[in-house]
């Protein structure tokens, strides 16, 4: 099995200069789809002979693991020794951004022993990795296990020392950058104060007090020579409290310092008397039709779904010129079908809650007597308006018994492209099977090699029972060229479900368009007049053909009706 990298923020707890502390591992759900036991992981080979990269990088060793083991939560918790300061000028930059706070993401690369799919539905889906083996850790940008923190780092003391009798400044302007520089400014510049600096922050680090990154959430800037504390900077730092990495007693004596300022400047009961407001507005406004959303995604998945189908055919390309087995198409033809089942549910689901949410209420007079019993038959509002927008075409034809026919013709065709569309869905997951047995054949024979290798070794160095290793060399490369065998066999069987479902891809065409053919028929038929034998022209109440003079009107009437047709379809 090939190594896979799983990456995750870092739970530091750096407990000196040359050592850091992170959790490697944990039992969530990550964003890759997969879960990683880390009860499972065997770790003996990497504590013993493993390193701590960058970035997934060989050439760039930071450090060594020196602990490895379980935390309190089940966790898995590696402790690392940074390289000796000037080593590696690298090993010293990720040091410093790691012991700063800027990385804060680790990445595990293993190898899965033993896994089961999440859901048995879908076996190719996310795996729970129950038994894997650590192969390296690497210190990255990007997290995709959300659950671990940054909890502490080393020399960090970090206190709430901000004064509380500040004067309020009645401003909800506030820029933090440029209250920064003002509060050091005033506090001494370069060789600032920190006993005058603190008094204007939420939190500070004590061990460290005289690095300006040892500040963090200003609450006041200076005006005239004195530190005074905008309604502005109070809702900013509430705001940004609970996103700042501080420890929680500090973010509790924070937030209650926020409070104190709060009701100092009375800004309680006007807050929650603008939240009242905002409410009861949203609670007037009309609700926006959740339907227009869902369509909106109909659309998007409709693109996504002609992508996908283009990158198939490229990969199918690229796999029949260059000839090398690749999977890829396999794999996306799969994903293809997939998203193509979901498209068919998701456009049915939506275009049927429109329908039935609009109650339609069809304006009959709009179309002739004879085909009002065709509309009223449409066992569905969906149906029902797709009846109506055929008669609605016609614009004051009759529906006739013929045109009847070819819509029912219409339907059998688009019943036998359907029909086609899970042939091809099959079709797909037989290439899917193909694929598989390919990819086991060729696993078996990549072991039968390696088995046939080190048969060969062992008869170099063990002279004396070369005839046992040789005969067990030669067995294992019968083996591994009967492999190579039933990967060929798939191989054609693959071949030969690519054709059926190329088959199946020029049958639905060819359906569609037979259905589009019989319903252009049915709607555009012959102008009011013509003697086609397929639509006849409208009797008045009276039973009387209409006069020459009418006929014009409703040539009118017809050209009028095609317009709207036409100006409804492009919206």
């Amino acid at each position: 099995m090939s190594m896979i990298r799983k990456v995750m923020p870092v739970q530091s707890a750096q407990i000196a200069d040359n050592r850091t502390r992170v959790t490697a591992a944990t039992n969530q759900l990550a964003r890759d789809g997969h879960i990683l036991e880390p009860a499972g992981i065997q770790t003996e080979n990497f504590l013993r002979v493993g390193a701590i990269l960058f970035d997934h990088d060989p050439k760039v060793p930071v450090g060594a693991p020196v602990a490895v083991g379980l935390d309190a939560e089940g966790n898995l918790s590696v402790e690392i020794q940074w390289a000796t300061p000037g080593i590696s000028p690298k090993a010293d930059e990720v040091r410093g951004l790691v012991k700063d706070g800027t990385i804060r993401s680790v990445s595990v690369g293993f190898e899965p022993l033993e896994m089961t799919p999440l859901e048995k539905s879908q076996p190719r889906g996310g795996q729970h990795i129950t038994r894997s083996d650590l192969l390296e850790l690497s210190f990255v940008s990007v997290p995709a296990d959300t659950g671990a923190i940054v909890t502490q780092r080393s020399a960090e003391d970090w206190k709430c020392g901000v004064s509380r009798d500040l004067p309020i400044e009645d401003s909800d302007g506030w820029d933090g950058p440029a209250a920064e520089a003002s509060v050091f400014e005033w506090a001494g510049g370069d060789d600032f104060d920190p006993s005058k600096a603190r008094k204007a922050f939420l939190a500070y680090n004590a061990a460290k007090p005289k690095e300006r990154g040892s500040y963090k959430l200003p609450i006041a800037h200076v005006v005239d020579g004195r530190l005074k504390v905008p309604k502005g900077a109070i809702r900013a730092a509430a705001s940004r409290l609970s996103q700042t990495d501080i420890p929680e007693g500090v973010k509790e004596s924070a937030q209650a310092v926020i409070k104190h300022y709060e009701e100092k400047a009375g800004m309680g009961e006007k807050d929650r008397a603008i939240v009242a407001k905002h409410t009861r507005a949203l609670e007037r406004a009309p609700k926006v039709p959740t339907l227009k959303r869902g369509l909106c995604e109909v659309a998007c998945l409709a693109y996504q779904l002609q992508q996908l189908g283009y990158a198939h055919e490229c990969a199918e390309w690229e796999a029949e010129l260059e000839g090398d087995g690749s999977a890829v198409p396999g794999m996306l033809g799969e994903a293809l079908v997939a998203l193509g089942k979901a498209f068919i549910a998701m456009a049915n689901e939506e275009a049927t809650e429109l329908l039935e949410d609009k109650d339609l209420e069809l304006d009959e007079e709009e179309i002739v007597v004879e085909e009002r019993s065709y509309v009223a038959a449409a066992q569905t509002s969906r149906s029902r308006a797709w009846r109506y927008g055929i008669a609605l075409a016609r614009a004051g034809r009759a529906l006739s018994a013929s045109n009847e026919k070819k819509l029912d013709e219409a339907a059998g065709h688009l019943d036998r492209a359907m029909k086609h569309h899970r042939s091809l869905g099959e079709h797909h997951e037989s290439a899917a099977g193909h694929m598989d047995a390919i990819t086991a054949s060729q696993e078996k024979a990549r072991k039968a090699q390696a088995d046939t290798s080190d048969a060969l070794a062992a008869a170099k160095k063990e002279p004396e029972k070369a005839a046992e290793h040789v005969a067990r060399a030669a067995k294992a490369n019968k083996a591994a060229v009967g492999h190579l065998e039933d990967a060929s066999d798939a191989a054609a069987n693959l071949a030969d479900s690519h054709a059926d479902a190329g088959d199946s891809h020029a049958a639905i065409a060819r359906s569609v368009k037979s259905a589009q053919r019989c319903m252009r028929s049915v709607v555009e038929g012959s102008t009011p007049g013509a003697e086609d034998g397929d639509s006849k022209d409208v009797q008045t109440s009276a039973g009387t053909a209409e006069s020459t003079g009418s006929e014009g009107s409703r040539n009118r009437d017809f050209r009028r009706r095609q317009a709207e047709l036409l100006a409804l379809a492009a919206q």
